[in-house]
C-alpha cells in the first residue's frame, strides 16, 4: 500500500524580525502563500490555487483504500470548482478538509470519522468554530467530490458521505409595523418615546446619518423576495455579472447574461407596481444599480443592515434572508395562489407548501370546513336499487 498522503495545508510561518506569513506545506516543499497573519482568507484562496495547479495524484489503483482523500479533493477542485456558479466556496472548504481528513483514504470516511470532524469543526478545533449547517455544505462539498471522482472513474465504487442532520427551516417572517421599524433604522430613524402603559413608541427621531442603500435593499427584498447575493447584484442595464431590472417592459432578471443558473433558481419576474416608482427614482439618484455605495455595489449586507435592526429593536434572528420569507408569507396571505408565488420568487411548490402553506387563507379549507351538517357522526346508508 503506498505512503498516505497528508495534504497541502496551511502553517502560520512565525519569522524573527518580520512579519508572520501564511505558507502551504506539501510534504518537503514549503511555498509562500503572501497573505499575513491577518488576511487567512486570502491565504485560503492560495490554497485552493495551489491544489488546483499543483497536485497531480496517481490514479494507478482507483480502490478507495488506496487513494488519498487529498487527492480527490484536489481533482474536484482542478476539474469540476471551476464550472460550478461560487467556485470560491469550494476553496473555503477545502480548508477545513484537509485539515481532518487529508491523512486519510477515501476508504476512512465513514459515519464516525464524519461525526468526528463534525464534532471537532463546531468546537473550533479546524479553525474558528462554526455552525452545524455550515458542517453540512462543507460535508456536502466532499460527498460531492468522491461522487464526481466516481463518475471519472478515478474510484473503483461510491463512497458515502454521513451528513449531520439538517435543521429545521427558518419560518421567521416580519409583520407589517417590525419592516416599517426596519426600513426607518436604514434611514437612521429610531424610537425615542415610548407610551408609558403599551409600551408602544409614539415619538420618532433621526439620530444617525441614514443608509439609504440599505433600505433600497430591504424593500427590493421585500416586494421581490430576492435572495441576498442576487439582490445585491441587481443592476439597471443588461450585463454577464448580475441581474437588471428592465423599467421600460417592468421586469426584473435575477441572472446575469451567460451566468450559470443553480438550484436557487434566479428566474425573472414582473415588477410590483409599488415597487416600480421606487425604482424609477432610484435610477435617477445611482450609477450602476439600487443597491449601490459610492457610486459602487457592496458585496454584501453586514454592518448596516445590523445598524437598521438594532435601531428597529428586532433580534440576531432577523437575518436578510427573512426578506424572502416575509414577501412570501405576505403574499399567501393575500390569498395569492401557491403556484404563482412559486414562480414569482423562483422557489419549488412543494417548499411553498411545506413551509409557508398555512398562511394560506385556503389552507387545508375542506378540512376546515368538513365537521359542518347534521350528519356529522352518522352512517350514511346506500339506497337499495329495486
Amino acid at each position: 500500500m503506498p505512503r498516505r498522503s497528508k495534504g497541502p495545508r496551511l502553517y502560520l510561518r512565525e519569522r524573527t524580525g518580520r512579519d508572520d506569513m501564511y505558507v502551504i506545506l506539501d510534504g518537503k516543499n514549503e511555498i509562500s502563500t503572501g497573505c499575513g497573519a491577518g488576511d487567512r482568507r486570502g491565504a485560503e484562496k492560495a490554497l485552493a490555487a495551489y491544489l488546483a495547479r499543483k497536485h497531480k495524484p496517481d490514479w494507478q489503483n482507483s480502490h478507495p483504500a488506496e487513494v488519498a482523500v487529498a487527492d480527490v479533493l484536489a481533482y474536484y477542485g482542478t476539474n469540476r470548482a471551476p464550472k460550478l456558479a461560487h467556485p470560491e466556496l469550494v476553496g473555503y472548504h477545502l480548508v477545513p478538509l484537509l485539515k481532518h481528513f487529508g491523512e486519510l483514504t477515501c476508504w476512512d470516511v465513514n459515519s464516525e470519522t464524519c461525526r468526528t470532524y463534525t464534532e471537532r469543526r463546531m468546537a473550533g478545533k479546524l479553525g474558528r468554530a462554526v455552525k452545524e449547517s455550515t458542517v453540512r455544505r462543507e460535508l456536502v462539498t466532499l460527498g460531492a467530490a468522491l461522487t464526481f471522482a466516481f463518475e471519472e472513474r478515478k474510484l473503483s465504487q461510491p463512497v458515502p458521505v454521513s451528513l449531520p442532520k439538517e435543521g429545521e427551516p427558518r419560518r421567521r417572517w416580519l409583520e407589517r409595523h417590525e419592516a416599517a421599524a426596519l426600513i426607518a433604522g436604514a434611514l437612521g430613524i429610531t424610537a425615542t418615546a415610548s407610551d408609558v402603559k403599551s409600551r408602544q413608541p409614539v415619538k420618532w427621531g433621526r439620530i444617525f446619518q441614514p443608509s439609504y442603500h440599505v433600505a433600497r435593499f430591504i424593500l427590493i427584498g421585500l416586494y421581490t423576495g430576492t435572495r441576498h447575493e442576487a439582490n445585491l447584484n441587481m443592476r439597471w442595464g443588461v450585463n454577464s455579472k448580475g441581474g437588471w431590472f428592465d423599467l421600460e417592459r417592468r421586469v426584473m432578471y435575477r441572472r446575469g447574461e451567460g451566468e450559470i443558473d443553480t438550484n436557487k433558481r434566479r428566474v425573472p419576474a414582473p415588477i410590483p407596481d409599488r415597487l416600480l416608482p421606487h425604482l424609477k427614482r432610484w435610477r435617477r439618484m445611482t450609477m450602476t444599480g439600487p443597491v449601490e455605495y459610492a457610486g459602487r455595489l457592496i458585496l454584501k449586507e453586514r454592518k448596516g443592515w445590523d445598524r437598521a435592526r438594532e435601531l428597529a429593536g428586532l433580534g440576531d434572528d432577523i437575518t436578510p434572508h427573512v426578506l424572502k420569507h416575509t414577501c412570501i408569507t405576505w403574499l399567501l396571505q393575500n390569498g395569492v395562489p401557491i403556484w404563482e408565488v412559486a414562480g414569482f420568487v423562483g422557489t419549488s411548490e412543494k417548499v411553498i407548501r411545506d413551509t409557508y402553506g398555512h398562511h394560506s387563507p385556503d389552507h387545508l379549507n375542506a378540512a376546515r370546513t368538513g365537521f359542518s351538517g347534521r350528519s356529522l357522526g352518522g352512517v350514511k346508508r346506500k339506497e337499495k336499487i329495486v
